[in-house]
């Protein structure tokens, strides 16, 4: 879907928002629309499920305080990355991918006033949360091939795209 000028302009404006998987999708019960934006409030994922099972799209109540979406995580899970995103912030690592040292992790406990084992062990949390997710990201098969490809020089495109192709 190409987003243009007057559908951002649309969306901004509206005071509900439809999930991107139910884009296009017509609504068949219209009496039921109220009810789940009303329950997507208190429990979304009960309302994402109930308009799944009636093949409704969900419309949901838009922020405009905030004006963005954002996906609810456990609060340990947010707690532990934000303590983490602070901890990057004052250049104690270079990035997420950069495990955190635990001298760093004591002196920065020391500055916020935290206890500074839980607040190591929160550091590596997340940084084990952040390089797991690179390994569980799904590849195509393409993507397999092109890494066995470069790791042992093979070439496995089948027969007819090997083929050279003459136009004299």
């Amino acid at each position: 879907m190409k987003l243009t000028k007057q559908k951002l302009e649309q969306l901004i404006t509206e005071e509900y928002v439809r999930r991107i998987a139910d884009e296009g999708k017509p609504t068949n019960y219209p009496e039921y629309a109220d009810k789940l934006t009303a329950l997507a409030k208190t429990d979304p994922a009960q309302a994402r499920e109930l308009a799944d099972a009636l093949g409704e799209p969900l419309d949901i109540e838009f922020d405009k305080i905030s004006s963005h979406m954002s996906i609810p995580r456990p609060d340990s899970e947010k707690n532990d990355f934000d303590l983490h995103m602070d901890f990057l912030l004052e250049d104690h690592v270079s990035s997420f991918g950069e495990e955190p040292d635990m001298q760093e992790a004591y002196t920065f406990a020391q500055k916020k006033g935290l206890d500074p084992q839980e607040t190591y062990n929160s550091l590596m949390r997340n940084y084990k949360r952040v390089m797991l997710r690179h390994v569980n990201q799904k590849r195509t098969e393409h993507d397999r091939n092109k890494e066995l490809e470069d790791l042992y020089g093979f070439d496995l495109r089948p027969d007819w795209m090997k083929m050279e192709l003459d136009f004299d």
